[in-house]
Protein backbone atom coordinates (compact mmCIF):
# COMPACT_ATOMS: atom_id res chain seq x y z
CA UNK A 1 0.00 0.00 0.00
CA UNK A 2 2.98 2.21 -0.50
CA UNK A 3 2.69 5.29 -2.64
CA UNK A 4 5.31 7.14 -4.68
CA UNK A 5 7.03 9.84 -2.71
CA UNK A 6 6.43 8.30 0.70
CA UNK A 7 9.32 6.92 2.71
CA UNK A 8 7.70 3.46 2.73
CA UNK A 9 7.75 3.19 -1.10
CA UNK A 10 10.53 1.53 -3.06
CA UNK A 11 11.52 4.81 -4.69
CA UNK A 12 11.54 6.59 -1.35
CA UNK A 13 13.67 3.98 0.36
CA UNK A 14 16.06 3.92 -2.62
CA UNK A 15 16.47 7.69 -2.45
CA UNK A 16 16.96 7.61 1.31
CA UNK A 17 19.53 4.81 1.39
CA UNK A 18 21.55 5.57 -1.74
CA UNK A 19 23.21 9.02 -1.84
CA UNK A 20 22.62 11.26 -4.83
CA UNK A 21 26.17 10.96 -6.32
CA UNK A 22 25.99 7.18 -6.26
CA UNK A 23 22.51 7.22 -7.81
CA UNK A 24 23.80 9.45 -10.60
CA UNK A 25 26.78 7.15 -11.19
CA UNK A 26 24.55 4.07 -11.21
CA UNK A 27 22.28 5.68 -13.76
CA UNK A 28 25.20 5.85 -16.23
CA UNK A 29 27.26 2.77 -15.32
CA UNK A 30 24.72 0.13 -14.21
CA UNK A 31 22.64 -1.48 -16.97
CA UNK A 32 18.90 -0.54 -16.85
CA UNK A 33 17.96 -4.24 -16.55
CA UNK A 34 19.99 -4.59 -13.33
CA UNK A 35 18.55 -1.39 -11.86
CA UNK A 36 15.00 -2.53 -12.58
CA UNK A 37 15.71 -5.88 -10.95
CA UNK A 38 17.06 -4.26 -7.79
CA UNK A 39 14.07 -1.89 -7.51
CA UNK A 40 11.65 -4.76 -8.16
CA UNK A 41 13.12 -6.83 -5.35
CA UNK A 42 13.06 -3.83 -3.05
CA UNK A 43 9.39 -3.20 -3.89
CA UNK A 44 8.48 -6.84 -3.21
CA UNK A 45 10.29 -6.72 0.11
CA UNK A 46 8.49 -3.56 1.15
CA UNK A 47 5.11 -4.92 0.00
CA UNK A 48 5.65 -8.08 2.05
CA UNK A 49 6.61 -6.02 5.09
CA UNK A 50 3.59 -3.73 4.64
CA UNK A 51 1.32 -6.75 4.34
CA UNK A 52 2.61 -8.19 7.61
CA UNK A 53 2.17 -4.87 9.41
CA UNK A 54 -1.36 -4.53 8.03
CA UNK A 55 -2.33 -8.00 9.26
CA UNK A 56 -0.95 -7.16 12.68
CA UNK A 57 -2.91 -3.89 12.80
CA UNK A 58 -6.05 -5.69 11.67
CA UNK A 59 -5.68 -8.25 14.46
CA UNK A 60 -5.20 -5.47 17.03
CA UNK A 61 -8.34 -3.71 15.84
CA UNK A 62 -10.43 -6.89 15.85
CA UNK A 63 -9.29 -7.71 19.39
CA UNK A 64 -10.09 -4.19 20.66
CA UNK A 65 -13.19 -3.53 22.73
CA UNK A 66 -15.15 -0.66 21.28
CA UNK A 67 -17.95 1.06 23.18
CA UNK A 68 -20.64 0.18 20.65
CA UNK A 69 -20.94 -1.72 17.42
CA UNK A 70 -23.55 -1.20 14.68
CA UNK A 71 -26.58 -3.44 14.47
CA UNK A 72 -26.40 -3.81 10.70
CA UNK A 73 -25.31 -2.24 7.43
CA UNK A 74 -27.08 -0.72 4.45
CA UNK A 75 -26.22 1.19 1.28
CA UNK A 76 -26.89 4.88 0.69
CA UNK A 77 -28.19 6.30 -2.59
CA UNK A 78 -24.63 6.94 -3.81
CA UNK A 79 -23.51 3.38 -3.05
CA UNK A 80 -21.64 4.00 0.18
CA UNK A 81 -21.99 1.84 3.27
CA UNK A 82 -23.97 3.18 6.26
CA UNK A 83 -24.08 1.54 9.69
CA UNK A 84 -27.45 1.04 11.36
CA UNK A 85 -27.94 2.09 14.99
CA UNK A 86 -31.15 2.17 17.00
CA UNK A 87 -31.76 5.40 18.95
CA UNK A 88 -29.24 7.25 16.80
CA UNK A 89 -28.54 10.92 17.49
CA UNK A 90 -26.00 13.34 16.07
CA UNK A 91 -24.22 13.55 19.42
CA UNK A 92 -24.07 9.77 19.79
CA UNK A 93 -22.63 9.42 16.27
CA UNK A 94 -19.93 11.97 17.12
CA UNK A 95 -19.00 10.07 20.29
CA UNK A 96 -18.91 6.73 18.45
CA UNK A 97 -16.50 8.15 15.88
CA UNK A 98 -14.26 9.52 18.63
CA UNK A 99 -14.30 6.19 20.50
CA UNK A 100 -13.42 4.20 17.37
CA UNK A 101 -10.35 6.24 16.51
CA UNK A 102 -9.00 6.73 20.03
CA UNK A 103 -9.45 3.06 20.94
CA UNK A 104 -7.63 2.01 17.77
CA UNK A 105 -4.80 4.44 18.53
CA UNK A 106 -4.51 3.13 22.09
CA UNK A 107 -4.25 -0.53 21.08
CA UNK A 108 -1.62 0.41 18.48
CA UNK A 109 0.37 2.47 20.99
CA UNK A 110 -0.02 5.74 19.07
CA UNK A 111 0.12 8.85 21.30
CA UNK A 112 -2.68 11.36 20.80
CA UNK A 113 -4.54 14.20 22.45
CA UNK A 114 -7.68 16.13 21.57
CA UNK A 115 -7.56 19.61 20.11
CA UNK A 116 -10.41 22.17 20.32
CA UNK A 117 -10.95 22.77 16.57
CA UNK A 118 -12.31 25.96 15.05
CA UNK A 119 -15.27 23.96 13.72
CA UNK A 120 -16.73 22.11 16.69
CA UNK A 121 -19.07 20.01 14.59
CA UNK A 122 -16.14 17.61 14.40
CA UNK A 123 -13.60 16.09 16.77
CA UNK A 124 -9.90 16.80 16.21
CA UNK A 125 -7.02 14.62 17.42
CA UNK A 126 -3.33 15.55 17.36
CA UNK A 127 -0.69 12.88 16.60
CA UNK A 128 3.10 13.42 16.32
CA UNK A 129 4.14 13.28 12.67
CA UNK A 130 6.65 10.48 13.25
CA UNK A 131 3.68 8.15 13.87
CA UNK A 132 2.08 8.95 10.51
CA UNK A 133 2.84 5.55 8.99
CA UNK A 134 1.38 3.77 12.02
CA UNK A 135 -1.74 5.97 11.80
CA UNK A 136 -2.22 4.93 8.20
CA UNK A 137 -1.97 1.24 9.04
CA UNK A 138 -4.29 1.25 12.03
CA UNK A 139 -6.89 3.47 10.34
CA UNK A 140 -6.88 1.33 7.22
CA UNK A 141 -7.43 -1.73 9.42
CA UNK A 142 -10.16 0.07 11.37
CA UNK A 143 -11.92 1.15 8.17
CA UNK A 144 -11.74 -2.42 6.92
CA UNK A 145 -13.33 -3.73 10.12
CA UNK A 146 -16.03 -1.01 10.18
CA UNK A 147 -16.39 0.48 6.72
CA UNK A 148 -15.78 4.21 6.66
CA UNK A 149 -14.35 6.92 4.45
CA UNK A 150 -11.63 9.54 4.55
CA UNK A 151 -10.50 12.68 2.83
CA UNK A 152 -7.64 15.14 3.07
CA UNK A 153 -8.52 18.37 4.88
CA UNK A 154 -5.16 20.11 4.44
CA UNK A 155 -4.49 20.27 1.57
CA UNK A 156 -8.16 19.89 0.66
CA UNK A 157 -8.87 16.82 -1.48
CA UNK A 158 -12.27 15.11 -1.63
CA UNK A 159 -11.64 13.22 -4.86
CA UNK A 160 -11.71 9.81 -3.15
CA UNK A 161 -14.51 10.43 -0.64
CA UNK A 162 -16.65 7.70 -2.24
CA UNK A 163 -13.90 5.06 -1.95
CA UNK A 164 -13.94 2.97 1.28
CA UNK A 165 -10.96 3.79 3.47
CA UNK A 166 -9.84 0.16 3.46
CA UNK A 167 -8.88 0.46 -0.23
CA UNK A 168 -5.30 1.33 -1.11
CA UNK A 169 -6.27 4.01 -3.63
CA UNK A 170 -8.18 5.93 -0.93
CA UNK A 171 -4.75 6.76 0.57
CA UNK A 172 -3.17 7.92 -2.69
CA UNK A 173 -2.00 11.34 -1.46
CA UNK A 174 -1.70 10.51 2.23
CA UNK A 175 2.04 11.35 2.26
CA UNK A 176 1.25 15.01 1.52
CA UNK A 177 -1.66 15.36 3.95
CA UNK A 178 -1.21 17.48 7.07
CA UNK A 179 -4.78 16.93 8.29
CA UNK A 180 -7.11 14.09 7.32
CA UNK A 181 -10.70 13.32 8.23
CA UNK A 182 -12.15 9.86 8.79
CA UNK A 183 -15.91 9.45 8.91
CA UNK A 184 -18.55 6.79 9.22
CA UNK A 185 -22.04 7.11 7.77
CA UNK A 186 -24.70 6.10 10.31
CA UNK A 187 -28.45 5.67 10.00
CA UNK A 188 -31.38 4.32 12.02
CA UNK A 189 -33.56 1.28 11.20
CA UNK A 190 -35.97 3.20 8.92
CA UNK A 191 -33.06 4.62 6.86
CA UNK A 192 -34.67 8.09 6.89
CA UNK A 193 -31.93 9.79 8.89
CA UNK A 194 -28.30 9.76 7.71
CA UNK A 195 -25.58 11.21 9.95
CA UNK A 196 -21.89 11.55 9.26
CA UNK A 197 -21.57 13.65 6.13
CA UNK A 198 -20.44 16.80 7.96
CA UNK A 199 -19.05 15.14 11.11
CA UNK A 200 -16.15 12.73 11.59
CA UNK A 201 -12.75 12.81 13.30
CA UNK A 202 -10.01 15.05 11.96
CA UNK A 203 -6.44 13.91 12.64
CA UNK A 204 -3.73 16.55 12.70
CA UNK A 205 -0.07 15.57 12.29
CA UNK A 206 2.00 17.76 14.61
CA UNK A 207 5.67 18.34 13.79
CA UNK A 208 8.46 18.16 16.36
CA UNK A 209 10.52 21.37 16.34
CA UNK A 210 13.97 21.07 17.95
CA UNK A 211 15.35 24.49 16.99
CA UNK A 212 14.98 25.77 20.56
CA UNK A 213 16.43 24.34 23.75
CA UNK A 214 13.05 22.86 24.69
CA UNK A 215 11.53 20.76 21.84
CA UNK A 216 8.00 21.73 20.84
CA UNK A 217 5.14 20.17 18.92
CA UNK A 218 3.73 22.49 16.26
CA UNK A 219 0.25 21.96 14.84
CA UNK A 220 -0.49 22.21 11.11
CA UNK A 221 -3.38 24.68 11.57
CA UNK A 222 -4.82 27.07 14.18
CA UNK A 223 -7.20 25.93 16.91
CA UNK A 224 -9.11 27.64 19.71
CA UNK A 225 -6.23 27.45 22.24
CA UNK A 226 -2.73 27.26 20.76
CA UNK A 227 -0.94 25.38 18.00
CA UNK A 228 2.41 24.98 19.83
CA UNK A 229 2.89 22.86 22.94
CA UNK A 230 6.09 21.69 24.67
CA UNK A 231 7.04 18.14 23.70
CA UNK A 232 6.15 15.67 26.42
CA UNK A 233 3.41 17.86 27.92
CA UNK A 234 1.20 15.86 30.27
CA UNK A 235 -2.43 15.35 29.30
CA UNK A 236 -5.51 15.60 31.49
CA UNK A 237 -8.93 13.99 31.10
CA UNK A 238 -11.94 16.19 30.44
CA UNK A 239 -15.56 15.71 29.41
CA UNK A 240 -16.21 15.62 25.68
CA UNK A 241 -18.69 18.51 25.85
CA UNK A 242 -15.85 20.86 26.84
CA UNK A 243 -14.67 20.73 23.22
CA UNK A 244 -17.97 21.28 21.40
CA UNK A 245 -21.19 23.19 21.91
CA UNK A 246 -23.32 20.46 20.34
CA UNK A 247 -22.74 17.75 22.98
CA UNK A 248 -24.89 16.36 25.75
CA UNK A 249 -23.59 17.70 29.05
CA UNK A 250 -24.78 14.67 31.02
CA UNK A 251 -23.71 11.85 28.68
CA UNK A 252 -21.89 8.97 30.35
CA UNK A 253 -18.51 7.80 29.12
CA UNK A 254 -17.73 11.05 27.36
CA UNK A 255 -14.12 11.48 28.42
CA UNK A 256 -11.23 12.58 26.24
CA UNK A 257 -7.81 14.03 27.00
CA UNK A 258 -6.10 17.31 26.20
CA UNK A 259 -2.72 18.88 27.10
CA UNK A 260 -2.57 20.75 30.38
CA UNK A 261 -3.94 24.25 29.93
CA UNK A 262 -6.28 23.34 27.07
CA UNK A 263 -9.37 22.98 29.29
CA UNK A 264 -10.48 26.58 28.96
CA UNK A 265 -13.81 28.26 28.26
CA UNK A 266 -14.52 28.72 24.56
CA UNK A 267 -15.20 32.25 23.32
CA UNK A 268 -18.75 31.30 22.32
CA UNK A 269 -19.40 28.91 25.23
CA UNK A 270 -22.63 29.42 27.17
CA UNK A 271 -22.08 28.31 30.77
CA UNK A 272 -25.50 29.06 32.27
CA UNK A 273 -28.39 26.53 32.16
CA UNK A 274 -30.93 26.76 29.36
CA UNK A 275 -34.43 25.22 29.52
CA UNK A 276 -37.08 24.68 26.87
CA UNK A 277 -40.81 25.41 27.12
CA UNK A 278 -43.10 23.49 24.76
CA UNK A 279 -46.73 24.57 24.38
CA UNK A 280 -49.46 21.96 23.80
CA UNK A 281 -52.81 23.55 23.00
CA UNK A 282 -54.56 21.44 20.32
CA UNK A 283 -56.06 17.98 20.25
CA UNK A 284 -56.16 15.57 17.37
CA UNK A 285 -53.83 13.31 15.44
CA UNK A 286 -52.02 16.10 13.57
CA UNK A 287 -51.45 18.01 16.82
CA UNK A 288 -49.94 14.94 18.44
CA UNK A 289 -47.55 14.58 15.52
CA UNK A 290 -46.46 18.20 15.92
CA UNK A 291 -45.80 17.62 19.60
CA UNK A 292 -43.95 14.39 18.93
CA UNK A 293 -41.75 16.07 16.31
CA UNK A 294 -40.96 18.98 18.62
CA UNK A 295 -39.89 16.70 21.48
CA UNK A 296 -37.86 14.51 19.15
CA UNK A 297 -36.12 17.53 17.65
CA UNK A 298 -35.04 18.68 21.11
CA UNK A 299 -33.70 15.23 21.92
CA UNK A 300 -31.92 14.87 18.58
CA UNK A 301 -30.49 18.33 18.06
CA UNK A 302 -30.33 20.10 21.46
CA UNK A 303 -29.10 17.51 24.01
CA UNK A 304 -27.49 20.29 26.05
CA UNK A 305 -30.84 21.54 27.38
CA UNK A 306 -31.09 21.44 31.16
CA UNK A 307 -34.85 20.66 31.32
CA UNK A 308 -37.95 20.65 29.14
CA UNK A 309 -41.24 22.07 30.47
CA UNK A 310 -44.36 20.91 28.65
CA UNK A 311 -47.16 23.43 29.26
CA UNK A 312 -50.41 21.56 28.60
CA UNK A 313 -53.37 23.75 27.65
CA UNK A 314 -55.30 20.60 26.64
CA UNK A 315 -55.36 16.94 27.77
CA UNK A 316 -52.04 15.30 26.99
CA UNK A 317 -51.68 12.21 24.77
CA UNK A 318 -51.08 8.98 26.65
CA UNK A 319 -47.73 8.39 24.97
CA UNK A 320 -46.11 11.40 26.68
CA UNK A 321 -43.68 10.24 29.36
CA UNK A 322 -42.51 12.74 31.96
CA UNK A 323 -39.38 12.29 34.00
CA UNK A 324 -36.28 14.05 35.26
CA UNK A 325 -35.76 15.92 32.00
CA UNK A 326 -39.41 16.54 31.11
CA UNK A 327 -41.93 18.14 33.47
CA UNK A 328 -45.60 18.56 32.60
CA UNK A 329 -47.53 21.61 33.84
CA UNK A 330 -51.27 21.97 33.36
CA UNK A 331 -52.40 25.49 32.56
CA UNK A 332 -55.20 27.59 31.10
CA UNK A 333 -55.45 29.36 27.78
CA UNK A 334 -53.52 32.39 29.06
CA UNK A 335 -50.46 30.34 30.08
CA UNK A 336 -48.33 31.74 27.25
CA UNK A 337 -48.73 35.18 28.80
CA UNK A 338 -47.66 33.89 32.24
CA UNK A 339 -44.47 31.98 31.49
CA UNK A 340 -42.56 34.11 33.98
CA UNK A 341 -44.58 32.36 36.73
CA UNK A 342 -43.68 28.83 35.60
CA UNK A 343 -42.10 27.05 38.61
CA UNK A 344 -38.53 25.86 38.21
CA UNK A 345 -37.98 27.62 34.89
CA UNK A 346 -34.40 28.73 34.22
CA UNK A 347 -33.60 32.38 33.62
CA UNK A 348 -32.88 31.60 29.96
CA UNK A 349 -35.13 29.31 27.95
CA UNK A 350 -36.35 28.45 24.46
CA UNK A 351 -40.05 28.79 23.65
CA UNK A 352 -41.49 26.35 21.11
CA UNK A 353 -45.07 26.94 20.03
CA UNK A 354 -46.99 24.24 18.13
CA UNK A 355 -45.25 23.67 14.80
CA UNK A 356 -41.79 24.95 15.83
CA UNK A 357 -39.04 22.33 15.48
CA UNK A 358 -35.27 22.17 15.30
CA UNK A 359 -34.03 20.64 12.06
CA UNK A 360 -30.24 20.46 12.58
CA UNK A 361 -27.85 20.33 15.54
CA UNK A 362 -27.75 23.65 17.37
CA UNK A 363 -25.65 25.16 20.14
CA UNK A 364 -26.70 27.41 23.02
CA UNK A 365 -24.68 30.14 21.26
CA UNK A 366 -27.13 30.01 18.36
CA UNK A 367 -29.77 31.47 20.71
CA UNK A 368 -27.88 33.19 23.54
CA UNK A 369 -24.72 35.22 24.03
CA UNK A 370 -22.16 34.09 26.63
CA UNK A 371 -23.06 37.15 28.73
CA UNK A 372 -26.73 36.14 28.96
CA UNK A 373 -28.35 38.06 26.14
CA UNK A 374 -30.78 36.51 23.67
CA UNK A 375 -30.21 36.22 19.91
CA UNK A 376 -33.65 36.34 18.25
CA UNK A 377 -33.91 35.93 14.48
CA UNK A 378 -34.69 38.98 12.39
CA UNK A 379 -37.76 38.75 10.19
CA UNK A 380 -39.10 40.56 7.13
CA UNK A 381 -40.27 44.15 7.54
CA UNK A 382 -43.31 45.23 5.51
CA UNK A 383 -45.93 47.95 5.68
CA UNK A 384 -48.29 45.53 7.40
CA UNK A 385 -45.64 44.77 10.02
CA UNK A 386 -44.97 48.46 10.62
CA UNK A 387 -48.68 49.07 11.26
CA UNK A 388 -49.19 46.04 13.50
CA UNK A 389 -50.60 46.81 16.99
CA UNK A 390 -47.61 45.25 18.75
CA UNK A 391 -45.27 47.86 17.26
CA UNK A 392 -47.20 50.67 18.95
CA UNK A 393 -47.12 48.87 22.27
CA UNK A 394 -43.39 48.19 21.88
CA UNK A 395 -42.78 51.87 21.17
CA UNK A 396 -44.84 52.93 24.17
CA UNK A 397 -42.87 50.60 26.42
CA UNK A 398 -39.38 51.50 25.18
CA UNK A 399 -39.89 54.96 23.56
CA UNK A 400 -37.87 53.61 20.62
CA UNK A 401 -39.38 52.84 17.22
CA UNK A 402 -39.41 49.30 15.91
CA UNK A 403 -37.18 48.92 12.83
CA UNK A 404 -37.62 45.26 11.89
CA UNK A 405 -39.72 42.19 12.58
CA UNK A 406 -38.77 38.87 14.11
CA UNK A 407 -38.85 35.46 12.47
CA UNK A 408 -41.06 32.59 13.54
CA UNK A 409 -39.77 29.33 15.00
CA UNK A 410 -37.87 28.61 18.21
CA UNK A 411 -37.66 31.75 20.35
CA UNK A 412 -34.96 32.59 22.94
CA UNK A 413 -36.45 34.27 26.02
CA UNK A 414 -35.16 35.90 29.17
CA UNK A 415 -37.22 35.88 32.38
CA UNK A 416 -35.95 39.28 33.45
CA UNK A 417 -37.47 40.92 30.38
CA UNK A 418 -40.71 38.95 30.71
CA UNK A 419 -41.19 40.06 34.29
CA UNK A 420 -40.52 43.71 33.38
CA UNK A 421 -43.16 43.67 30.65
CA UNK A 422 -45.71 41.68 32.65
CA UNK A 423 -45.82 44.35 35.34
CA UNK A 424 -47.45 46.91 33.05
CA UNK A 425 -49.23 45.11 30.21
CA UNK A 426 -51.98 42.60 29.63
CA UNK A 427 -50.56 39.99 27.27
CA UNK A 428 -53.75 38.12 26.51
CA UNK A 429 -54.34 40.25 23.41
CA UNK A 430 -51.04 39.00 21.99
CA UNK A 431 -51.96 35.29 21.98
CA UNK A 432 -52.14 34.09 18.37
CA UNK A 433 -52.97 30.55 17.27
CA UNK A 434 -50.71 29.91 14.29
CA UNK A 435 -52.34 26.55 13.46
CA UNK A 436 -55.71 28.12 12.68
CA UNK A 437 -54.29 31.05 10.68
CA UNK A 438 -55.42 31.08 7.05
CA UNK A 439 -51.99 32.19 5.81
CA UNK A 440 -48.45 32.75 7.00
CA UNK A 441 -48.36 35.28 9.81
CA UNK A 442 -45.71 37.90 10.36
CA UNK A 443 -44.03 38.62 13.66
CA UNK A 444 -45.82 36.98 16.57
CA UNK A 445 -47.03 39.92 18.71
CA UNK A 446 -45.59 38.49 21.93
CA UNK A 447 -42.21 37.82 20.29
CA UNK A 448 -42.12 41.29 18.77
CA UNK A 449 -42.84 43.02 22.07
CA UNK A 450 -40.45 40.88 24.14
CA UNK A 451 -37.53 40.91 21.69
CA UNK A 452 -37.80 44.65 20.99
CA UNK A 453 -37.90 45.41 24.71
CA UNK A 454 -34.92 43.12 25.30
CA UNK A 455 -32.96 44.73 22.49
CA UNK A 456 -33.61 48.26 23.78
CA UNK A 457 -32.57 47.28 27.31
CA UNK A 458 -29.38 45.49 26.24
CA UNK A 459 -30.67 41.95 26.75
CA UNK A 460 -30.92 40.96 23.08
CA UNK A 461 -28.79 41.06 19.94
CA UNK A 462 -31.02 40.24 16.96
CA UNK A 463 -29.01 37.91 14.73
CA UNK A 464 -28.72 34.27 13.80
CA UNK A 465 -29.84 32.07 10.92
CA UNK A 466 -33.17 32.57 9.22
CA UNK A 467 -36.17 30.36 9.99
CA UNK A 468 -38.25 28.70 7.30
CA UNK A 469 -42.03 29.09 7.64
CA UNK A 470 -44.39 26.74 5.75
CA UNK A 471 -48.19 26.84 5.63
CA UNK A 472 -49.87 23.47 5.15
CA UNK A 473 -52.39 24.93 2.68
CA UNK A 474 -49.89 26.67 0.42
CA UNK A 475 -49.63 25.38 -3.18
CA UNK A 476 -46.57 23.20 -3.70
CA UNK A 477 -46.07 22.46 -0.01
CA UNK A 478 -45.20 18.86 -0.88
CA UNK A 479 -42.27 20.06 -2.99
CA UNK A 480 -40.94 22.10 -0.08
CA UNK A 481 -41.30 19.17 2.30
CA UNK A 482 -39.49 16.82 -0.10
CA UNK A 483 -36.68 19.34 -0.47
CA UNK A 484 -36.30 19.65 3.30
CA UNK A 485 -36.27 15.89 3.69
CA UNK A 486 -33.56 15.38 1.10
CA UNK A 487 -31.29 18.32 1.91
CA UNK A 488 -31.86 18.76 5.66
CA UNK A 489 -30.20 22.17 5.36
CA UNK A 490 -32.58 24.27 7.49
CA UNK A 491 -31.58 24.92 11.09
CA UNK A 492 -35.20 25.21 12.18
CA UNK A 493 -38.64 25.68 10.67
CA UNK A 494 -42.17 26.59 11.70
CA UNK A 495 -45.28 24.83 10.34
CA UNK A 496 -48.53 26.79 10.13
CA UNK A 497 -52.18 26.15 9.41
CA UNK A 498 -52.53 22.40 10.01
CA UNK A 499 -55.95 22.97 11.59
CA UNK A 500 -57.40 24.91 8.65
CA UNK A 501 -60.07 23.34 6.44
CA UNK A 502 -58.13 24.31 3.31
CA UNK A 503 -55.03 22.42 4.45
CA UNK A 504 -57.09 19.31 5.22
CA UNK A 505 -58.94 19.38 1.90
CA UNK A 506 -55.77 19.89 -0.15
CA UNK A 507 -53.92 17.13 1.66
CA UNK A 508 -51.42 19.50 3.22
CA UNK A 509 -52.07 18.33 6.78
CA UNK A 510 -51.56 14.67 5.86
CA UNK A 511 -48.40 15.58 3.90
CA UNK A 512 -46.93 17.42 6.88
CA UNK A 513 -47.71 14.51 9.21
CA UNK A 514 -45.96 12.04 6.92
CA UNK A 515 -43.03 14.40 6.50
CA UNK A 516 -42.55 14.77 10.26
CA UNK A 517 -42.52 11.00 10.76
CA UNK A 518 -39.77 10.63 8.19
CA UNK A 519 -37.76 13.65 9.32
CA UNK A 520 -37.79 12.59 12.99
CA UNK A 521 -37.78 8.75 13.00
CA UNK A 522 -35.86 8.30 16.27
CA UNK A 523 -37.97 8.07 19.43
CA UNK A 524 -37.18 10.44 22.25
CA UNK A 525 -37.06 9.66 25.98
CA UNK A 526 -40.19 11.81 26.32
CA UNK A 527 -42.50 9.21 24.78
CA UNK A 528 -43.57 5.67 25.53
CA UNK A 529 -42.68 3.19 22.77
CA UNK A 530 -45.35 2.92 20.08
CA UNK A 531 -47.41 -0.25 20.32
CA UNK A 532 -49.18 0.11 16.99
CA UNK A 533 -48.59 1.56 13.55
CA UNK A 534 -49.92 5.02 12.90
CA UNK A 535 -52.67 5.78 10.42
CA UNK A 536 -52.29 8.09 7.46
CA UNK A 537 -53.76 11.07 9.31
CA UNK A 538 -51.44 10.65 12.30
CA UNK A 539 -53.74 8.55 14.50
CA UNK A 540 -52.36 5.53 16.37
Amino acid sequence: MSEPGSMSSAAGVYQKVVPQPIRALAATRVPPRVRRRVKSRLARTLASRESRLHRRSLKQVRDARFASRPEGRTLTDDGRVAHVHAQLTADRARRLDHDLVTTAFDVAGIPWFSVPPLDDRRTALAVPKEHKAAVRRVLRALLEEQTGYLCSVSPADNARILIPGSHVKAWKHFAKARVIRVMWLRTEPTRSLLIGEDQGVEIEFWTLNTDLAAPRLVGPRPNRVQRVVPAGTATVGIDHHRLTGYADLAAAGAATRVPEGFDIVRVEEVTFPVDAVVLWQHTGAWAEELLRATLRSLHQYAPWLDAVHLVALAPLPQWVRSGDWLTVVGAGREAEAQLHELPGLAEHFLLLRPGAVLARPVRPFDFFTPLGGTRPRRGPWTAEEAAAPWTRTAYAFTTRAVAHGFACGVQPYNLTVLRAIADGYDWTEYLVDTQTAAQLTGTHPLDGLVHHAAHCSGYADPSGAATLGLHAAMPGVQRWLDRLLVRRDAQQFQLFGLATAEARSRGGTAAVVEFLRRYFPVESPFEHPADADAGEDGSR
